[in-house]
């Protein structure tokens, strides 16, 4: 579960380091919400590779 808290945490903030970025001196928002989805399920895909590997 670590593993997926992890990455989770990694991608959500790059999509919104990135999503900062790309919209800098344009005046636009970035949401936490389209962030936070996608970075949920890389860590949920992250964690289940892991533990299938770790099983095996």
């Amino acid at each position: 579960m670590a593993i997926g808290v992890l990455v989770t945490l990694v991608c959500t903030g790059l999509l919104l380091l990135v999503g900062i970025w790309a919209l800098e001196g344009r005046g636009g928002t970035v949401n936490l919400l389209s962030c936070l989805v996608p970075g949920l399920v890389v860590g949920i895909w992250a964690a289940r590779r892991y533990r299938r590997r770790r099983t095996e």
